[in-house]
């Protein structure tokens, strides 16, 4: 690979050597710093001011044709996460409904009941005296969370095949997307072998469930349903302009997108933030009076999240200092001023939110984790381009009030009813792949400790 990296020229070879310590190093070097990736030009961005520029004021000018982007296109197809243009504007508009108010908190039910299935099992653990893998588990009802979110009933007969395929799909992304060559997926290499059997498998079950779904409706009043999965809801939205709805291949991209990157970022931001729990014990337990004091003792609902102030804080610093995108770009389509920075066509635009989440002009004392800094009227959380963990604009993340509402609930339920450590002391170090994983395994050993009303109260 090195040798692969050295004949490609510019700084990959650098960058692949100390990948967050080399972003991080080169984003104090100035708001706007030349890369030079293979052939082409990039340019590091790092000042808020010309992220809202790229993402917002000028957005029009950027699109995702990227070698990053590419890599995850040949699963993710042309889905919400990976289009552009006009195309991406419909499916934006076709699919808003269903991440807004109503339609979200209409999933809490299921997100609860998912997090109390994972306390069961750790309970089991707890009581036999044996480790549970946080890692492992938060990837586990993530993927239950959104599986279940998205198909409803339907899923069940195809469940235990989704967890089957999943982690070699999630193993091979990372193959492609850190490979500065990546082959076609039809060439026979090593990795597209491993991948696309598995990715045939996933394949063939949403689009059985897209046809089994598009049969119920058709025959069915369910049109008019209180309750709907998601793919229901995608199916049956309308773009407001056109009154086009969504064909089939269209909804098997938006499906992909949301099962792949809808539960590995939030799976991946939950396991760093029980590594940061067990580096400060007082924080579990200052979260754990807050939840006594918004529950009385039972595991958090929907309705009890605006009582949980300090633990949407915790999530928040948790991604700002692991964000689960760490690093994403925009190719110019046409020229550019980036304070005083010329940008030509096919010039890559770098933004590294993990670096950029650690500017000390940005960040008071960036390293320390503070989550206070997120609580209302903080100065550091009001520049809204220098916090990037969901993007910004009109690309931010669609599912991002999902995602917190779903961390919400999936960690208040757990630290209800559990005291966390980990099991060895060795240290857990950020690994850029699709998204930041940890190094090892988040191996907890558990103490029951639930919440009881005769437990003193801590303040906040």
């Amino acid at each position: 690979m090195s040798l692969v990296l050295k004949v490609i020229g510019g700084d990959l070879e650098a960058l692949a050597r100390d990948t967050l310590g080399e972003f991080c190093r080169r984003s104090r070097q100035g708001e706007i710093v030349p890369l030079k990736i293979g052939l082409k030009r990039g340019h590091l961005v790092s000042d808020p001011a010309i992220v809202r520029h790229v993402l917002l004021e000028n957005i029009s000018n950027y699109d995702k044709r990227t070698p990053a982007f590419d890599a995850v296109r040949v699963v993710l197809g042309n889905g919400m996460l990976t289009s552009g243009g006009a195309f991406w504007k419909r499916q934006r508009r076709i699919s808003q409904p269903a991440f807004h108010g109503e339609s979200v908190q209409r999933f809490g039910p299921i997100i609860e009941r998912l997090a109390a299935e994972c306390a069961t099992d750790w309970e089991v653990a707890a009581r036999a005296g044996t480790t549970v893998d946080a890692s492992a588990d938060m990837m586990k009802v993530t993927l239950r969370i959104v599986a279940a979110t998205l198909f409803g009933d339907d899923l069940a007969g195809d469940a235990e095949e989704i967890n089957r395929v999943f982690p070699e799909i999630l193993a091979c992304l990372s193959v492609r997307v850190s490979s500065p060559m990546r082959a076609p997926l039809w060439m026979p290499t090593a990795n597209n072998r491993r991948l696309q059997p598995a990715l045939a498998v996933l394949d063939a079950i949403v689009t059985r469930l897209i046809a089994t779904k598009r049969r119920r409706l058709a025959g069915s009043a369910m049109h008019g349903a209180s309750h709907r999965d998601l793919l229901t809801i995608l199916m049956l939205a309308r773009d407001e302009e056109t009154g086009e709805v969504m064909s089939d291949s269209q909804l098997r991209d938006e499906v992909m997108t949301l099962l792949i990157a809808g539960h590995e970022t939030t799976a991946n931001a939950l396991s760093w933030l029980w590594v940061l729990l067990d580096r400060h014990p007082d924080e579990q337990e200052r979260l754990r009076a807050e939840l006594l004091a918004a529950t009385a003792g039972r595991a958090p609902g929907v309705a009890d999240l605006p009582k949980l102030p300090r633990l949407k804080a915790v999530i928040s610093e948790t991604l700002r200092l692991y964000p689960p995108v760490w690093m994403f770009d925009r190719r110019a389509l046409g020229p550019d001023d980036l304070a005083g920075t010329r940008v030509r066509k096919g010039d890559l635009v770098i933004f590294c939110p993990y670096a950029i989440h650690r500017l000390p002009q940005l960040w008071r004392d960036p390293e320390a984790f503070r989550p206070e800094r997120f609580q209302a009227g903080h100065e550091e959380q009001r520049n809204k381009f220098a916090y990037l963990p969901f993007s910004a604009g009109p690309r931010t993340c669609i599912g991002n009030s999902f995602a917190m509402m779903e961390s919400q609930i999936i960690v208040g339920t757990l630290l209800a009813r559990f005291r966390g450590r980990l099991a060895e002391p060795s240290p857990v170090i950020p690994l850029p792949r699709v998204t930041l994983r940890t190094s090892r395994p988040v191996e907890l050993r558990l103490e029951l400790a639930p919440v009881t009303h005769d437990q003193p109260t801590r303040t906040a």
